[in-house]
Formats: structure tokens, sequence, C-alpha cells
């Protein structure tokens, strides 16, 4: 198996529990507010994690936790997962999916500029396009969006520098562990969410089988992106990001009666359109000869 074909299957299962994890979230903010259902739902994927890195020896010294790229790639992790845990309550599911869909286009371009990859004109041409998409989807300055039209764009931008710092770490540190302590930092940002939160109540028995459900899906969505992002070409591995966008339609569709208007079906099509054109462009990709054995993380 190719490190290209590795990387994809990586993304497609990742993308796919995102999605869950966010309509799960989105159901739960019915009852519990943003922050607590951060925390909660952190602590029990800082669990499955902890015993991840334990089972696997995945464990690292805290040194490794000090330099730049990982400092930076932590900071954006906790700020993106807070913007679109918050963005949930406000905006469909499917708007808040499509629109971080531009985080494919927008690391690919990102990947040219901070890691010299080579990205020609055809794929600068996808990247605009896909941020066109964007702009049709949430419709900054419509009254009816409001200020969360700009919450989800700012959850974009932290994704964005999410998935290009995870791309700088180094490649012995091993994946898992990355996750897990992804997953501290993202707890610890819902407390800051807290005092602009109403206060805080006990989970029912049936927020907490959600809750649940969701940190298991948290717990697969940051392992595998973190394994798909350092797999590969980014320009041949990020386009299949774009599974989530169908699938968050449908299920907003089935759970919350949510139908985008013709604009927002517009701007799906163009972000759509962008990933599969990037994709066309660049499949040769996965001939691509796989690292050698040896020069990978047992635990990666």
């Amino acid at each position: 198996m190719t490190d290209n074909l590795r990387g994809i299957i990586a993304v497609l299962i990742a993308s796919t529990a995102f999605v869950i994890n966010d309509a799960i979230v989105k159901l739960v903010s019915a009852e519990l507010p943003s922050g607590e259902i951060i925390v909660v739902r952190g602590v029990l994927a800082t669990i499955l994690l902890a015993a991840g890195v334990v089972v696997l020896g995945a464990a690292r010294p805290v040194s490794v936790l000090m330099t730049r790229m990982m400092v930076m790639r932590l900071f954006a992790a906790g700020a993106a997962t807070t913007f679109i845990v918050i963005s949930l309550r406000y905006v469909p599911l499917a708007t808040v999916n499509t629109v971080l869909q531009a985080t494919p286009l927008l690391v690919t371009a990102g990947a040219a500029i901070f890691y010299g990859e080579k990205v020609g004109l055809p794929r600068w041409m996808a990247a605009l396009t896909g941020f066109a998409g964007v702009l049709l989807i949430v419709k900054p300055g419509n009254a009816q969006m409001g200020t969360a039209a700009y919450i989800v764009l700012i959850a974009l931008a932290f994704t964005t520098m999410r998935d290009l710092t995870t791309r700088g770490l180094e490649r012995n540190i091993p994946s898992v562990f990355v996750a897990a302590v992804s997953a501290v930092v993202i707890t610890l940002s819902g407390f800051l969410v807290a005092p602009f939160d109403t206060v805080w109540t006990m989970p029912t028995a049936g927020a907490w089988g959600w809750l649940w459900i969701s940190a298991v899906c948290q717990f697969i969505a940051t392992t595998f992106i973190v394994i798909a992002l350092r797999t590969g070409e980014i320009a041949v591995v990020a386009p299949f990001r774009y599974i989530a966008a169908p699938l968050s339609v449908a299920i907003g569709y089935w759970w919350w009666g949510d139908m985008p208007d013709t604009l927002a079906f517009l701007g799906i099509g163009l972000v759509v359109a962008a990933g599969v054109y990037t994709l066309h462009r660049e499949r040769h990709g996965l001939t691509n000869k796989p690292l050698a054995v040896a020069e990978r993380s047992p635990a990666q």
C-alpha cells in the first residue's frame, strides 16, 4: 500500500468520524452549554487516547511539547474545536461542515507557502474557487446568519492552522500521542468558554450516552486526521475530506430537517467541485512509492 493510499483511507475514516461527532455535539447542545460539552467530551476522549498511548507504548518526554510547531498545533486544535462547538449551536450542521471543507484547499495553498510543496496555477484556482463557495454558504453580513457566520470562518482559520502545523511535526512523534495531548488542550479550552455559558447542569443518562459516543468519534477522528496529514502528499490526500459535505447535508436533513438554500447549494457545489478537480489533477500521486518500513514509527 502506498503512502498516498494509506493517507486517503485515514482521511476518509477521520472525516466520517468528525461529521458524526459534530452531529452529536449539535444534538447535545440543546441540553448542555458549549463549555460543558467541550470539557466533558474532552475528558472522556482523553481517557480513551491516554489508554491508546499506554497500549501502543507511544509516550514521549514533556520536552516534545515545547517545540514551536507542537505549541502552535495544540493552540490551533483547542481554538478550532472551541469555535466549531460554538458555531454548531447556532448554525446548521451542513453549513458548518461544508465551510470547513475549504480547509483542504487552504492547506494545499499553505503547503506551498510554508513547506515549499509544488502548487501550480490550477491548484491556486481551485483554492480560490473553494473560498468563493465558502462565502456563498455563510453569506457574511446576512442578517439571518448574523455573527455566527464569522464564528464559522474563525473556526476555518484555526482548522487550517491545525492541519498545517500537524504536517510540520517531527515524524518520530507518534500520531496517537499528538492526538492525546491535543485532547487535553481541547478539554482545558472548554473552561475558557465557561464564563460566557449558561449554568452547567448534570447531563441526563441520554446525554452521557451521546457524549461517550462523541468521545469515541473524537478519538478516531483526531488520531486518523493526524495520520492522514503526515502520510502522503497533502494535495492528493486532503481532497478526500469532501466526503463530509454530502454526509453532513444528509444527517442535517435527517435529524433536524435543515436544507441549504439555493446560494448555499451553489457554494457547496463550488467547494466540492474544487476538491474533486484537485483530486483529478493529483490522481497520479497514488502511484508514489511508500516510505521504507524502517522510517515509520510503529505507533504512527
